[in-house]
């Protein structure tokens, strides 16, 4: 380390501990002073000097699970919230992480590279708020822990640590373990492989307290007891240290959650890593298949809310398996208890932040609509929202945060009484697009930043009216937990509705497909217009795409959309959507304006439902009925619509119908399916068949 830093440095590593050193001044001039502080090397993060092997700012984050005595992080090239949060696990104790930074009454009007993200063309930055950089100021000069070499005064504020009674060290016991709760959680691992009946068991715990590392001794033993072990995680940087404290163990492989389940790979235990980043409807289908599983999520990270997985995922684990167990690791094994930096790290990103229960309403809600500058000024109300939209979205992360400070197009609601919040709604406006540039996208040659509803319409259905109209996106609505299921996530909806009847001429949202999702958006009276055709690698499910016009007007052209995705759904189902679930089939089918069958198909459905004509010479008119009675098909008994789509729109085997609907073969099948089809073409109310 420079000279200057010599002392600091030596009384930082007797405590174990990390400091943010704030280095400001004109780019050039904070490289040159960083590169005095880089003898011992490090991570240099954004341009740098030539003499440094810097690495440029990109989000594969090959660096994570390493540690570093120094981490530089030139934010003249873009202030990542999402970098800065992941970067701040990689400094090991002792060391600094040094941010460049313009002089800090310049951040206000700093041009930050990071705001390219936050518009739809890069002419549009100027619209951006500096909230996030105003409130980053505040709490970085508000915190004595901060170093900070102001290069514009020359003034260098870098108080001495004191020194400790006795210097902060971590000895491994005989296992490879750092603590006693470390051990414990191995030991947990250990028991949960071994067990005689299978069992699903969560590790949790904020970041450096060593749950990873507890999996990866685990795994190194039961390897070399011969068990077969398998690692997943959202990706295979994020399981670095699990495998490098496997031993790095040959027998020993890592897989997405994605290849696990569209693959065949045998395994005595599944651990996953940083679970909570995961979509639960992906852990739960792996759950299903593998029963011995390991979760380690962290409580408070920039990957995911352990908060929000306790909801999501422990509360249905409980349900499913009552012998599942808990582990929580509370001591950080890689810096001392003392250390700054990780608090004042999860004070800027949030990263703490959680919803208090509210109590029950004693008046009715209303809709709030508020600013990102009133959430400057309030950080209380601002920790509150967030912790709102932690709870509620597994890939909520620091990045949320800027977009909710900074970005020009979104708007924020709150849904409220005199007291309390109980619910929270970010939209986007997008829309209108220019003639010129929505023939590019339709054509596939320009794909702009944002503008996801239009762009969707344009892009992948054709649609080139949709350029011409306002939306606003709800990107993401929260209820709070303890107020979900009573309705108020529907009163909010109506209310915003009813606010941007003359503001804006759709309202849409773009979703991982969900069978409770899709079913809370269609309740709501909003109309499918598009269905991902392949899975999204982020949340393993299917974008969905619904709409509701705003004005009378505009109904007719969304009937003329959705009706167009109807028609097109049937001919995907058999293809490329061969293998989509019905659950999720059901919610997207709306009543159809098809013509109706004739006589000559109605003879033909007759003489398969009531007489012993095949379902394979029926096949034309009952799919021509399925679309005709669309609306009917959605309102059958989940089992009786699943079969009709499965075997005449998806075109599964017999053996396959008997196996998933526990019939006895071919010719049990058939008679359920003449029963079904039958029930199909009954008038409501005039149906006797058995449910």
């Amino acid at each position: 380390m420079s000279h200057l830093f010599a002392e600091h440095y030596a009384r930082l590593l007797h405590r174990g501990e990390r400091r943010l050193l704030l280095l400001t001044g004109e780019e050039l001039a904070c490289q040159q002073h960083a590169e005095q502080l880089w003898l011992s090397g490090g991570l240099w993060l954004g341009n740098g000097p030539d003499s440094v092997m810097s690495q440029p700012m990109q989000h594969t984050m090959s660096w994570l699970g390493q540690e570093y005595p120094l981490v530089i992080l030139n934010a003249f090239c873009g202030l990542s919230p999402d970098m800065l949060g992941a970067v701040g696990g990689t400094v090991r104790a002792g060391g600094l992480l040094v941010l460049l930074m313009p002089p800090l009454a310049d951040w206000p009007q700093f041009a930050d590279p990071d705001y390219r993200r936050y518009v739809s063309q890069p002419e549009e930055v100027t619209r951006c708020y500096p909230h996030f950089l105003q409130r980053l100021q505040r709490l970085l000069t508000q915190d004595g822990s901060v170093w900070h070499w102001d290069l514009s005064s020359g003034t260098l504020h870098h108080p001495l640590p004191e020194l400790p009674a006795a210097e902060w060290q971590i000895i491994p016991d005989r296992t490879g373990c750092l603590s006693t709760e470390q051990h414990h959680a191995r030991e947990a691992v250990l028991a949960c492989a071994m067990a005689a009946r299978p069992y699903p068991l969560v590790v949790m715990a904020d970041r450096g307290r060593g749950k990873s590392a507890a999996l990866g001794l685990a795994a190194q033993q039961l390897l070399a007891q011969g068990k077969r072990i398998i690692v997943t995680a959202p990706s295979q940087q994020s399981a670095r240290t699990l495998l490098q404290h496997s031993g790095q163990h040959p027998a020993l492989f890592f897989y997405s959650p994605e290849a696990l389940l569209e693959q065949d790979i045998p395994a005595d235990l599944l651990l996953i890593d940083e679970a909570a980043a995961i979509p639960a409807a992906l852990l739960r289908q792996l759950q299903q298949r593998y029963q011995r599983v390991v979760y380690a999520t962290t409580i408070h990270g920039y990957e995911g809310s352990g908060h929000g997985f306790e909801l999501r995922m422990c509360r249905w684990l409980a349900s499913q398996w009552p012998q599942w167990q808990q582990v929580t690791l509370t001591a950080p094994l890689r810096w001392a208890a003392s250390d700054p930096l990780e608090p004042l790290l999860a004070r800027i990103l949030l990263l703490d932040a959680d919803a208090c229960e509210p109590p029950a309403p004693t008046s009715a809600l209303k809709a709030e609509q508020i600013t990102s500058a009133q959430l400057l000024q309030d950080e209380d109300l601002l920790r509150q929202l967030f912790g709102l939209l932690i709870l509620a979205h597994y890939q909520t992360s620091p990045t949320d945060l800027r977009l909710l400070l900074d970005c020009p197009d979104i708007e924020i609601w709150l849904w409220r009484d005199e007291v309390a919040i109980y619910g929270v709604a970010l939209l986007m406006r997008e829309g209108p697009i220019d003639a010129a540039l929505a023939e590019q996208i339709r054509a596939g040659r320009r794909r702009p930043r944002g503008q996801l509803l239009p762009q969707t319409l344009l892009a992948h259905c054709g649609y080139l009216a949709a350029a011409g109209y306002r939306y606003l996106r709800v990107m993401r609505i929260a209820i709070h937990p303890a107020c979900q299921q009573q309705g108020q996530g529907g009163r909010f909806i109506a209310a915003l509705t009813a606010h941007y009847l003359l503001h804006a001429d759709f309202l849409g949202c773009s979703f991982a497909a969900t069978p409770e999702l899709l079913h809370f958006w269609r309740k709501q009276g909003w109309q499918a217009v598009r269905l991902g055709l392949s899975k999204d690698v982020a949340t393993g499910c299917h974008a969905a795409v619904l709409l509701t016009a705003l004005r009378p007007e505009l109904q007719p052209q969304l009937s003329a959309w959705q009706q167009q995705f109807q028609q097109h759904l049937p001919v995907w189902l058999a293809h490329i959507l061969n293998d989509l679930a019905a659950d999720i089939v059901l919610p997207l089918l709306q009543p159809a304006t098809s013509e109706p069958l004739t006589a000559q198909e109605q003879q033909d459905l007759l003489a398969f439902t009531d007489h012993h004509r095949s379902p394979d010479h029926s096949w034309p008119a009952v799919t021509r009925a399925m679309q005709v009675s669309a609306g009917e098909l959605a309102q059958l008994p989940a089992a009786m619509a699943a079969l009709l789509i499965q075997r005449f729109w998806q075109g599964k085997s017999w053996a396959w119908l008997a196996e998933q609907h526990q019939l006895a073969g071919q010719k049990a099948v058939v008679q359920q399916l003449r029963r079904v089809v039958k029930r199909l073409l009954s008038p409501p109310g005039c149906s006797g068949e058995e449910q």
